[in-house]
């Protein structure tokens, strides 16, 4: 079966990578015993919260104390220098002006005004649970991205027509509408262009824009919906593509966002909306060619950003904790909270509503010069200041989003944790005459000297989110 063959080619993968890894660091742990606290204080704890920390382990208490009050007064996160980083708050609401939240990418106020119109919203979402986008209507862009799996599909490298096998996980979507670039390689510059991009792939939906307009012209659903979202055809439309099909360019992985309902009721939003274009009255539809004629790429594309843009994360905990109801989180997940911004050094990159810095890193997972190797940004850019970087993906509903990194190299939080406790893999070792093309890991990831308790503390924290 593929996927066995797939389960063996990750475990390869996870052995290279754990094999660079100094096995000191890994196996490393405090001098006291198991699950006990170390005497001296940590480092990377701030310094305005050290009070919380004693020879006796973690002062809870006095945590609680200083994280009772709003955001603004809680002990200072750890931030190394000449890092531009956000508090972290709620995630801006779909009914807030879309020009106050979304990014500022190319077609910013065309995707704004689209997010703010019901029936553009409603035809995307339709199109979004659609395998009819598919070369051979095998699958849709929610078999990538699940609602109940936060927008993800579970497994460790994207799958699509054919079972053809991509080289990176499907990509998170809650963060997608406000991210400056989108793609773990950063190469579409807007939503719009990255909802495109798995229509295109060989690997993924193999279709095309032009084969897909054509057969949703020739559907009984869809011709009114484009009309009711968008109005009549557009001047420049060609007969099959629209006027956009210079714009969206073809490209590679999955696009996206969360639910702006919940996840559940996103789930079965394919269903609803297809109900629901079926109650439209046949006497009140226009002229089959006026409908058919809506249907051009560019408001395919809009359609799908628009919906994407629509998605949140699930509430949780951690939202009841911002808003301030200190019981929200227990003792355990309050600590590991603290550990995050301080010690674990996590806010250098998960910071904001969305807990993420929407920039890219290399935190030492490119394989290179290996059989896995994936070079990330530097593929999209042939920077070499890009080698080896990904995009920082948001941490909102991350628990539910495994395998983790952008080639699903981790199936357990817990031993993702454990290898960022570590410093994560090693450099490559230097080179004579030195390698222009070996990435260099981000210096933001050190070794972190997190008991086994402290990391508990962190994954219970994690699962709050």
């Amino acid at each position: 079966m593929p996927l066995r063959g797939k389960s063996r080619l990750r475990q390869n993968a996870l052995a290279a990578f754990l094999h660079a890894i100094p096995l000191a660091l890994v196996l490393a742990t405090p001098s006291t015993a198991s699950g006990q606290q170390r005497a001296a204080t940590p480092s990377g704890i701030a310094p305005n919260a050290a009070a919380c920390h004693d020879p006796a382990g973690w002062n809870i208490a006095c945590l609680r104390a200083r994280y009772s009050g709003p955001a603004a007064g809680w002990p200072a996160p750890t931030i190394d220098a000449g890092v531009q980083w956000h508090e972290w708050a709620p995630v801006p609401p779909v009914a807030d002006p879309p020009m106050q939240w979304t990014a500022a990418n190319p077609g910013q106020a065309e995707l704004a005004a689209d997010v703010a119109r019901p029936p553009v919203v409603a035809l995307g979402q339709m199109l979004f649970f659609d395998t009819r986008l598919s070369r051979k209507g095998q699958i849709s862009c929610a078999s990538c991205h699940q609602p109940q799996r936060a927008f993800t599909d579970g497994l460790p490298l994207a799958v699509g027509e054919d079972k053809l096998m991509g080289r990176r996980r499907s990509t998170p979507l809650y963060a997608a509408p406000f991210a400056p670039r989108l793609f773990w390689d950063g190469r579409a510059a807007s939503l719009k262009e990255q909802v495109m991009g798995p229509l295109h792939d060989p690997r993924e939906m193999n279709h095309d824009a032009a084969g897909a307009v054509a057969r949703l012209r020739e559907t009984d659903i869809y011709p009114a919906r484009f009309l009711d979202a968008f109005g009549g055809a557009t001047a420049a439309s060609s007969p099959a593509t629209g006027s956009a099909s210079s714009t969206v360019a073809p490209a590679s992985s999955a696009a996206g966002s969360t639910a702006s309902a919940s996840a559940s009721a996103s789930a079965s939003a394919s269903a609803s909306a297809s109900a629901s274009a079926a109650m439209i009255p046949t006497a009140q539809a226009p002229a089959a060619s006026t409908t058919a004629s809506a249907i051009d790429a560019d408001r395919l594309a809009r359609a799908l950003a628009a919906y994407v843009a629509s998605l949140r994360p699930e509430k949780t905990r951690f939202d009841e904790f911002l808003a301030g109801r200190a019981d929200a989180l227990d003792d355990n997940e309050l600590l590991g909270l603290h550990l995050f911004r301080t010690q674990a050094r996590c806010m250098n990159c998960h910071n904001g509503p969305l807990l993420t810095d929407h920039q890219f890193h290399n935190i030492g997972l490119s394989f290179y010069g290996r059989r896995n190797q994936d070079l990330g940004r530097y593929e999209a850019t042939r920077d070499p200041a890009d080698l080896g970087r990904f995009r920082t993906p948001s941490l909102r509903n991350v628990a539910q989003a495994g395998p983790w990194m952008h080639n699903g190299l981790f199936p357990d939080l817990r031993g993702l944790l454990r290898m960022y406790n570590a410093g994560m893999g090693r450099d490559a070792p230097p080179a004579d005459p030195p390698d222009p093309y070996a990435p260099r890991k981000s210096e933001h990831i050190k070794p972190l000297d997190l008991s086994p308790a402290e990391i508990d503390a962190l994954l219970a924290f994690l699962k709050t989110l």
